[in-house]
């Protein structure tokens, strides 16, 4: 594992998933694309700190009928340390390309002989519409007890993507905000 001071710019896509985020970390040593699924809980900007990456390696993706390599850094666990947060400049943004969303990667992954199954989401329900059981379901009941309290959160980014995704829509629409220095999610006072 190796420390690194940098920025990383983090790009909201929407995908047919929901929306996700990936990263590009700018280092000394170079630049790397970030793809974790802690940085779903980032809004579009630039992140100043140190970052722990655990290794670096290759990864091939096709895309319009090509291919081209990417250089990936996979962030270790509670290795995002965020020192400031500003908006990025458009002309820091990376140009996406078709990003591939990694829920999609995730049925590629598993299946690769088999064709890929559209998966069947429920439609997202409205606030008012939420039961107590959907929500303890959600998040489980360390987490659930912490929300209904309107304590910190701090969600745990191993868990399924989708959980994780369904877990961030839920407390932003409960009014929660994310905070990247300390990474938790507290509820926003009116």
């Amino acid at each position: 594992m190796q420390k690194f001071a940098g920025r990383l710019i983090v790009e909201e896509i929407k995908g047919r998933n929901g929306l996700f985020c990936v990263g590009t970390l700018k280092t000394s040593i170079g630049d790397f694309k970030v793809k974790d699924p802690a940085l779903d809980q980032f809004k579009r900007g630039s992140y100043e700190g140190d970052f722990l990456v655990e290794k670096i390696y290759t990864k091939g993706v096709p895309w319009r009928g090509g291919f081209f390599t990417e250089l990936i850094a996979k962030i270790a666990e509670g290795g995002f340390i965020i020192a400031d947060e500003t908006d990025a400049p458009p002309q820091d943004l990376p140009s996406t390309q078709a990003e591939p969303d990694p829920v999609d990667e995730k049925f590629q992954n598993t299946s690769q002989s088999a064709p890929i199954q559209e998966v069947v989401r429920p439609i997202a329900k409205k606030r008012s519409e939420s039961t107590e059981n959907d929500d303890m379901e959600l998040f489980g009941i360390e987490l659930y007890s912490a929300f209904i309290q309107c304590a910190q959160i701090a969600l745990d980014p191993t868990v399924d993507r989708e959980q994780f995704r369904r877990q961030r829509d839920r407390l932003k629409e409960a009014g929660y905000r994310f905070n990247a220095q300390d990474q938790v999610w507290t509820i926003v006072q009116d």
